[in-house]
């Protein structure tokens, strides 16, 4: 068995290509956001936690793009999932959690807190609350990422054939650019949620039309004209 441990079977030029404008587009949203802590439109501990759970799915989206650029494919597949699971508890705790819940996610990180954190709605609970409760410009996507790609994501969280067959087999360019756009469109939507949380329409509308200059690194645009507030 070749030992191929951080090698990408040489990418081609449009992947090369992806990747670069990937983080131009990262950095076009990021240009966006110039002040050194986000000014948000309440000072409560929903919005705070809210963009804190963006913020932890845009970690993930940067270091996605980091594997498949070191050449650790499965790697970059299993983020995508967590990159998407952060951006689903922004959305709930935004639009569907009860301020009973929110509280819970909002105390000191010990052993009573953690507790019961772990009796708060999973993944699936999630979804199907921000579905009933959010805009659709931001449930159609997570509900399309859900049906598409929850079962090949979670083979590669937890090990089991996907990411064994793509390591024997070699790793399809055609899938890693499909993960790559699929990881811009989350992060754009994170980087719209926190728009939304400023209060600042001008902000939102920058951040939202920036798909248009970067359509050729996003899966669709039309998942992208959506307001998602």
């Amino acid at each position: 068995m070749r030992m191929n441990l951080l090698i990408l079977p040489s990418m081609s030029p449009n992947t090369e290509t992806l990747l670069q404008r990937s983080a131009e587009f990262e950095l076009a949203l990021l240009a966006e956001f110039p002040e050194l802590e986000l000014r948000l439109a309440d000072s409560g501990p929903k919005l705070e936690l809210v963009a804190t759970a963006a913020m932890v799915s845009l970690e993930h989206g940067s270091v996605l793009r980091k594997a498949f650029e070191i050449g650790a494919p499965n790697t970059g597949a299993a983020l995508l999932r967590l990159q998407y699971e952060a951006l689903l508890k922004a959305a709930w705790l935004l639009f569907a959690a009860t301020p009973d819940q929110v509280d819970k996610l909002a105390q000191p990180l010990e052993s009573e807190a953690e507790q019961a954190a772990k009796r708060l709605p999973g993944y699936l609970d999630m979804l199907a609350a921000v579905q009933k409760t959010g805009p659709a410009g931001l449930t159609q996507p997570l509900t399309e990422f859900n049906q598409h790609s929850r079962h090949a994501l979670n083979s590669f969280v937890h090990t089991g054939i996907h990411p064994l067959s793509r390591t024997m087999e070699g790793f399809p360019l055609p899938l890693a650019e499909k993960i790559l756009k699929f990881a811009n469109a989350l992060s754009h939507l994170a980087y719209r949620v926190l728009a939304v949380l400023t209060g600042e329409q001008q902000r939102m509308n920058q951040v939202t039309k920036l798909y248009i200059a970067f359509a050729d690194c996003l899966p669709m645009t039309t998942a992208n004209e959506r307001n998602p507030t």
